[in-house]
């Protein structure tokens, strides 16, 4: 191997631990308010390689929440193989994952950051969660797949904000008014 294979090895390695520190963190606190010290010490690293992996505590949120929507995508996808109503169960699958006890602290970070995030990293945001909303859209038959499935994404980040925040006491139920709130919605294009 090269040395610059052997440093991007290296640099992958580095930032894999420190994203995995931070999804230990979240789910202990159930908060992004843990630091990015915190974070390097959890994945045995200097605040030096911290830095020379992401440019601050943002970059790691969003690059947690891009790996985080990746396995996310693997489950619901194949829980959608065989759906009757893929749109139904991919609700009803994001309710069901975000609602587990081992990701609570996810969801929380994910509600609650989404929209701060949204505001001032829009482009990376929606880059990090792609793989979720382009899941959706391959299920949408409408004019602006993309666009709808960023709008619904958006509607059911509010719905899961009313599980992590303990408005809800059906998840089942909420899921369901929800994915019928948004199928209405859609139906009316």
């Amino acid at each position: 191997m090269t040395f610059s294979l052997l440093a991007a090895a290296s640099f992958a390695t580095r930032t894999e631990r420190l994203v995995a520190a931070a999804r230990a963190l979240a789910g202990e606190t159930g908060s992004s308010a843990f630091t990015v010290a915190q974070v390097s010490a959890r994945a045995g690293l200097s605040l030096k390689a911290f830095y020379r992996c992401f440019h601050g505590k943002d970059e790691l949120l969003i690059a947690l929440l891009e790996d985080d929507s990746r396995m996310g995508v693997e489950i619901i996808a194949r829980r959608l193989a065989n759906a009757p109503d893929p749109l139904h169960s991919y609700v009803d699958e994001l309710f069901a994952l975000a609602s587990r006890p081992d990701a609570a602290g996810y969801a929380a970070i994910l509600v609650r950051e989404y929209r701060r995030l949204g505001e001032h990293h829009r482009d990376e945001l929606q880059s990090a969660l792609e793989p979720l909303t382009t899941l959706l859209a391959s299920h949408l038959a409408t004019a602006d797949p993309k666009r709808d499935a960023e709008t619904m994404f958006g509607v059911l980040m509010n719905g899961i904000n009313d599980i992590v925040l303990g408005r809800v006491d059906d998840i089942a139920d909420h899921a369901g008014y929800l994915h019928q709130f948004c199928t209405r919605g859609l139906e009316s294009l």
